[in-house]
């Protein structure tokens, strides 16, 4: 046997050890931190190596490859070793072994190596030149200076503390994110993504661009488990895309819709794709309070989804599927209690305030004794395994960008420069909430290029966090806001990497994809911004108010609509576009007098446009 060969098979192996390993600790909880998380970051470093060999990604495994997954479990196994020693002693104080600083450096090479081997270069100059500043920032003017650091400070800071590679990044992923993306493997392997077509054509089949909003809805059920908008665009496109282009929408739209639906699925409760229980642990504010701030939100960005295909499919003159075409509802109604039961389970073990790890390992188990009840369900010890390889090798790519990520996290907070960060974004928009605002969006879409969305929230919240909650935002709205910028980064270019992998599906133009979903995502980026200067839409004050929030942003979301897609119950013109856009801002900001504004803008464009509407009937003959 062929040395490639045997090393997939170890790698097969442990991948299913790490999946069983997370599944452990979702059931036990932590004992011991920094050995906990050095175990999880070394195994899938070992994975990275061998998934993805340095001859790229399906290439054959190389003795070299091998031996940087070797050297991955040796950097760990160090720490797990030497926990009691490592544990109780005080950092940066001489005791520091050769050995160990050799280590250290090794440790620190190897999450940049696997970084770059898994998503790409850009996370990991960020983490160098963080690494570079603790070591040269003393010699900075100004405000960016600090008190210096050796380089044994450096690495023994990042490799034996829980500040650095082994920081809150990959304690999230040990202890929220496979454990997730475990659930979403077996939802997967037991064929609930086929359940969510069903459901979703049964459901919306009949209406005006019945494909579009069935790849919406499926986005929404299935996409929050995920919380990759690039891995649900991957899922839902590959059936939604071909479906659209079939009933005659572009594939430049098909593809741009799904990857604005797909990336909205990260924002919708209860899951949300591990960003509430982010939150949670950030912030400290209950898992089931940020669940309920953030479901209007959510259903306001779907909304805008499903009117922009209603729109483009009343534009192109685009029907629903006929009756005899759709799975029964009747029918797929049982097959719906089979994987309904286990999420709601999940949902109910969330709200009562059990961990998030033990609901999502619980809730796996269910939906494989549910897979039983059928027979094309049912899962085999063979997709048993292939499901628990699975959930590894979805892990990775999220585990080591944590790594580099924590090199980032533990930098700012052995430099200080978290507060400093804060303090200049403060004094450059000279107090102003929105330009605070607006220069953290920038930060997040940025840092959110081509990364996964946990890492980008957390270098936000560290990074940002602190400068926009000095403005007196509540904490809620202040982190809602940063999830939202991190999640919509997906499909702003010139790096929207969920629209790049709709085009793909779609066969089309990737930038033409790409700057269309930027285009069709117009809600989320005008959302956070109503969420941070009035939280009535978080559901938040009196129920009056709370009503005309909804009210008016339901209304200023249809018009925002209706101008990005040049359609109301005609073509629009230039200056009706104007007034729909213009009022819709104005109504989406829910206060009494923009709300009034708003409405006088977008009122004549109704009255006109429909006008036009029927005199064009009457002239084609009433067609």
């Amino acid at each position: 046997m062929r040395f490639d060969s045997v090393m997939k098979q170890v790698a097969r192996v442990i991948a299913i050890v790490a999946t069983l390993y997370h599944v452990y600790i979702g059931f036990f909880g932590l004992t011991r931190p920094l050995a906990n998380y050095a175990i999880t970051l070394s195994l899938f470093m070992c994975l990275a190596f061998l998934y993805v060999p340095f001859r790229g990604k399906g290439k054959r495994i190389t003795i070299f490859d091998a031996c940087l997954a070797l050297l991955s479990l040796v950097v760990g196994f160090y720490v797990v070793a030497n926990y009691q020693v490592i544990s109780v002693r005080p950092t940066m104080v001489g005791e520091l072994t050769n050995f160990e600083y050799g280590l250290g450096i090794l440790a620190i090479i190897l999450v940049l190596e696997s970084t770059r081997r898994t998503i790409g270069m850009p996370l990991v100059y960020i983490a160098m030149f963080f690494l570079l500043y603790c070591y040269f920032g003393n010699h900075l003017p100004g405000m960016f200076s600090h008190g210096g650091f050796s380089s044994g400070d450096i690495v023994e800071s990042m490799y034996l503390t829980l500040d650095g590679i082994h920081g809150t990044p990959i304690a999230v992923v040990a202890t929220l994110v496979i454990q997730f993306v475990l659930f979403g493997a077996f939802l997967e392997g037991s064929g609930a993504a086929k359940f969510f077509v069903d459901i979703s054509m049964s459901l919306m089949g009949r209406l005006k661009g019945a494909a579009g909003h069935i790849g919406n809805f499926a986005a929404a059920l299935f996409g929050t488990m995920t919380g990759s908008p690039t891995a649900s665009t991957v899922t839902v496109g590959s059936f939604g895309i071909p479906m659209m282009k079939k009933t005659g929408f572009t594939p430049i739209f098909a593809g741009a819709i799904t990857s604005v639906s797909c990336t909205g699925a990260a924002l919708m409760p209860p899951v949300m794709g591990t960003a509430a229980f982010l939150m949670a642990e950030m912030t400290g504010v209950r898992y089931i309070d940020i669940c309920r701030a953030a479901i209007f939100p959510a259903v306001l960005y779907f909304f805008s989804c499903s009117l922009i295909v209603y729109l483009e499919a009343s534009k192109t003159g685009i029907v629903g599927f006929r009756k005899e075409e759709l799975p029964s509802f009747l029918k797929t109604l049982p097959i719906s209690l089979q994987y309904m039961g286990p999420i709601a389970v999940l949902i109910i073990l969330l709200i009562i305030g059990y961990a998030p790890a033990l609901c999502a390992v619980v809730a796996s188990f269910l939906i494989f004794l549910a897979s039983f009840f059928r027979k094309g369900t049912r899962m085999n010890l063979r997709s048993l395994i292939n499901t628990l390889e699975a959930t590894s090798k979805t892990s990775i790519s999220v585990a080591t960008s944590c790594a580099s990520a924590g090199i980032v996290v533990g930098a700012i907070v052995l430099t200080g420069l978290g507060g400093k960060f804060a303090s200049i974004v403060v004094a450059v928009s000279h107090q102003s909430l929105f330009l605070a605002l607006f220069l953290t969006m920038i930060a997040s879409l940025i840092l959110g290029m081509g990364m996964p969305l946990p890492v980008v929230y957390i270098l936000t919240a560290v990074l940002c966090g602190p400068a926009i909650s000095t403005l007196g935002i509540p904490v809620i709205a202040a982190h809602l806001f940063l999830v939202y910028f991190a999640c919509i980064s997906a499909v702003t270019p010139p790096v929207a990497v969920a629209a790049y992998a709709a085009a793909a599906i779609a066969e089309d133009n990737p930038v033409k994809i790409g700057f269309a979903g930027f285009k069709y995502a117009i809600a989320g980026f005008i959302i956070p911004y109503v969420m941070v200067y009035d939280q009535s839409i978080l559901l938040e004050g009196g129920l009056l108010k709370i009503a005309i929030a909804v009210a008016s942003c339901t209304v200023g979301v249809f018009a925002l609509s209706s101008a990005v897609s040049n359609w109301l119950f005609t073509t629009l013109t230039s200056w009706e576009k104007g007034l729909l856009f213009a009022g819709g801002i104005l109504l989406v900001y829910p206060e009494l007098i923009t709300s009034l504004i708003g409405i006088c803008c977008i009122a004549p464009v109704f009255r006109i446009n429909y006008a036009k509407k029927h005199l064009l009937m009457k002239t084609s003959g009433g067609r």
